[in-house]
């Protein structure tokens, strides 16, 4: 049975760049059914990452995805992209400066900076780098003794570091953490969604992982603050095959 900890390791790696090998082995049917029916369970169970342990304990009948998803959206997850379709798909739409640009990073989708009192003439606008959740995730990944990965030292808020972030957390003993952190991070995905749907190639596979995720994180609900001694988490790095 999939860990908790792997179904958000194995989303983040759908948003990173990683090599053909890695993502041959990630889609094998094994693999990747085995990731599908733990997306699809965590959808169904209120204190997923609240439980004690690494795997989720599964009792009683569960509904299909087709219950969550479209059925473009179940279509594409059964049937992900190959190596060279990811790649195809990240260089025209996960490459920022493009007309079809839709770079996963929360900076983007909303606001530049939520402090009125160092207000500054971005501070109301959207689309910008280095907004309070690039600041944030910077600032909690240091806390936590993690590495930034060179590739995203400009966008620590990447959906990639977001999602391995809430693995390593998982990975930690951390579940409580975990579940808070999921409920304040990921906000911003019902903004990029409507990006992707905007876009002219079919987003299905990635519009069905954010609503995924949002399914998730809807069930989780929310907990306690993460409190602000989160740290001492040794020898862990993000993203550790996409540097």
């Amino acid at each position: 049975m999939i860990e908790d900890e792997d179904i958000f390791s194995i989303m983040s790696k759908c948003f990173a760049p990683i090599d053909e090998r890695e993502w041959q082995a990630l889609t094998k049917s094994t693999t990747w059914s085995g990731f599908l029916d733990g997306a699809r369970r965590a959808m169904q169970d209120e204190k997923l990452l609240g439980c004690a342990h690494g795997t989720i304990q599964r009792v009683g009948r569960r509904c299909p995805l087709q219950d969550f998803l479209s059925a473009g959206e179940v279509k594409a997850l059964y049937a992900p992209p190959t190596f060279a379709e990811k790649e195809r798909f990240a260089a025209r739409h996960f490459t920022g400066g493009l007309p079809e640009s839709a770079v996963p990073v929360e900076s983007l989708y909303v606001r530049w900076s939520h402090d009125e009192a160092a207000r500054t003439p971005f501070s109301r606008t959207t689309g910008l780098y280095q907004g309070d959740s690039a600041l944030y995730m910077g600032d909690l990944i240091g806390r936590l003794g993690l590495e930034l990965p060179k590739r995203f030292s400009a966008c620590p808020d990447h959906l990639a570091l977001e999602l391995d972030l809430v693995a390593v957390l998982l990975r930690s003993g951390m579940r409580d953490e975990a579940r808070q952190y999921l409920s304040e991070r990921f906000e911003w995905l019902t903004a990029y969604r409507i990006r992707l749907l905007s876009l002219e190639d079919d987003t299905s596979f990635y519009v069905g992982l954010v609503d995924v995720l949002l399914g998730i994180r809807a069930q989780q609900g929310a907990v306690s603050p993460i409190p602000n001694h989160m740290q001492g988490i040794e020898g862990k790095q993000l993203c550790q095959k996409t540097q």
